[in-house]
C-alpha cells in the first residue's frame, strides 16, 4: 500500500468508519464497509464464504451497487464515513463522476488510486510484447493539477500519435526503479473532492509532453520495438489477445451470479 494512504488510515480513530469502493480483488482489511459491483462471497475472485482473518468489514456491511446505473447513488447518508479508500477503480469506468461525487458526500475524507501516467504511456505494459499502451482497458489517464484530480481521456490522448507518445518498457522500469511507487496515482482528500476533466486537444498535449520530459526517443523506442518483436516471436503461443482475459471474466460471473443480487454481465 502506498506510504501516503498508510499514514492517512494510521491517522484515523480506532473506532472510524471506513469505505472501500470497488476493493472486490484486494478489499481494504481496515474497512468497516464494502461497496462493490461483484458479491462478498467472491472476493478476491475465488470463492470466500466465510470471513478471513484480519476483515472488518462482514457480509452484511459488503454492498452490491452498480457504479455506471443511471441512478446511481450510495446508500448511506451524507457524511458516514471517516474515510473512504477508492484504489484501481475510476480508471475503469466510462463515467467515473457520480461515483466521485457520491464519495465526496458520504465521506469527510479520502484516498484515490489508479495506474500513473507512466504506467499508461509504457508500450507493451500489460504483456511485453504487443503494442498497446498501458492497460487496454482503462478509459483515463489520471494525475494531480491545482490539487484535484484531472482526467484526460486515454483514446484521445494517444489519438493518432501512439509512437511518439509511447514510453519504451526498459525506460519505464529505469524510471520505476529511480523512483518506487511511479507506476502508481495516488491523492488523499480532505473535506472536499472536485476534479476536472480536459478537453481531447489538451489531453494529446499533456501526453507528448509527458512522454518528451521521460527521455523517450527515436533510438529508444525503435529498441524497443525490436526487443518486443523478438519477444512476441519467442512466445507467440502466449501473445495475450484478449481471450484469455475474456473466459477468466466468465468464469468469475458464473461463480458470482448464484451470489449477487445485480445480473453480471
Amino acid at each position: 500500500m502506498n506510504s501516503k494512504v498508510k499514514a492517512a488510515l494510521a491517522s484515523l480513530r480506532p473506532d472510524a468508519r471506513i469505505l472501500d469502493c470497488g476493493g472486490w480483488f484486494i478489499p481494504l482489511s481496515q474497512a468497516t464497509h464494502v461497496v462493490d459491483l461483484m458479491p462478498y462471497e467472491t472476493r478476491g475472485a475465488r470463492l470466500q464464504l466465510t470471513a478471513l482473518p484480519g476483515e472488518r468489514f462482514t457480509r452484511d456491511t459488503w454492498t452490491q451497487v452498480d457504479f455506471l446505473a443511471p441512478d446511481f447513488r450510495l446508500p448511506f447518508p451524507d457524511r458516514t464515513f471517516d474515510f473512504a479508500y477508492c484504489s484501481h477503480t475510476i480508471e475503469d469506468l466510462a463515467s467515473p463522476f457520480a461515483l466521485l461525487g457520491e464519495l465526496a458526500r458520504v465521506s469527510r475524507a479520502g484516498a484515490l488510486v489508479t495506474p500513473s501516467r507512466l504506467s499508461e504511456h509504457t508500450t507493451g505494459r500489460r504483456d511485453r510484447m504487443t503494442n498497446r499502451l498501458g492497460h487496454p482497458h482503462h478509459h483515463w489517464i489520471i494525475d494531480t493539477y491545482a490539487g484535484r484530480p484531472r482526467f484526460a481521456s486515454k483514446t484521445a490522448s494517444f489519438e493518432g500519435a501512439w509512437w511518439s507518445t509511447s514510453i519504451p518498457l526498459r525506460l519505464a522500469e529505469k524510471i520505476h526503479c529511480a523512483a518506487p511507487g511511479s507506476d502508481e496515482w495516488v491523492m488523499c482528500w480532505n473535506d472536499t473532492l472536485t476534479w476536472e476533466v480536459v478537453t481531447p486537444g489538451e489531453a494529446r498535449k499533456l501526453a507528448h509532453t509527458f512522454a518528451k520530459a521521460s527521455g523517450a526517443n527515436m533510438i529508444n523506442r525503435s529498441a524497443d520495438l525490436l526487443r518486443r518483436g523478438l519477444r512476441k516471436l519467442k512466445y507467440y503461443r502466449e501473445v495475450d489477445n484478449g481471450s484469455a482475459t475474456r473466459k477468466g471474466w466468465s468464469e468469475i460471473v458464473a461463480l458470482s451470479q448464484p451470489y449477487s443480487r445485480i445480473v453480471l454481465k
